[in-house]
């Protein structure tokens, strides 16, 4: 099992659909609103939990006391201990938030987990000797996005990027209100 933290987020909902078309996992997005649940559905996850209440719990009340690997792509420091709780041991959790706060790296080792960052710029920022990957990951995602396995998850069009735009996209991203991904039109 795959629980995707912030399903119907613009990372989460490629990653639902990436998680769907390439593995057999049975994915478990998060969302907690009528609208977020049904847009997790929609880019295909198996099962949608509610992430504004205890999540654990809820997994649980669904006969899922556990679940495989964890993609943690919203809150990461507000997510921690469920993390933990709800990982199996020897289960792999990754983050792309960063955190106001370090976690408490601790509270994972009694299970053996591996926790890793990811950040889409590590191979080209370091010139790592595995550059070519990131080219390899974006070919192969054309791939499936050209045989209709994977869609846009573009929800909404911001219009002309002016200062103004730009201020109420950041408004609506870090009011956790944001569904899919927000693009703009350039003037030039």
């Amino acid at each position: 099992t795959l629980l995707v933290i912030g399903g119907a987020g613009g990372v989460g909902s490629i990653a639902i659909q990436i998680a769907t078309a390439l593995t057999g996992f049975t994915v478990i997005a998060t969302a907690s609103r009528p609208e977020t649940v049904e847009w997790c559905r929609r880019m295909g996850a198996h099962r949608v939990i509610d992430h504004s209440v205890d999540w654990t719990a809820e997994l649980e009340k669904r006969g899922i006391p556990t679940v495989d690997f964890i993609a943690c792509f919203a809150d990461t420091t507000g997510h921690w201990a469920n993390m933990a709780k709800a990982i199996v041991p020897q289960g792999k959790i990754t983050a792309i938030v960063e955190s106001a706060a370090v976690p408490d790296i601790g509270i994972m080792k009694p299970k053996s987990v591996t926790f890793s960052w990811e950040f889409m710029f590590t191979r080209s920022m370091f010139q790592t000797p595995d550059m070519i990957a990131q080219h390899d990951l974006l070919k192969e995602l054309a791939t499936l996005v050209d045989a209709g396995r994977i869609f846009s998850t573009m929800k909404e069009n911001g219009g002309i990027l002016t200062p103004a735009s730009l201020a109420q996209a950041h408004r609506d991203l870090e009011g956790g209100k944001m569904i899919g991904k927000r693009v703009f039109e350039t003037a030039w």
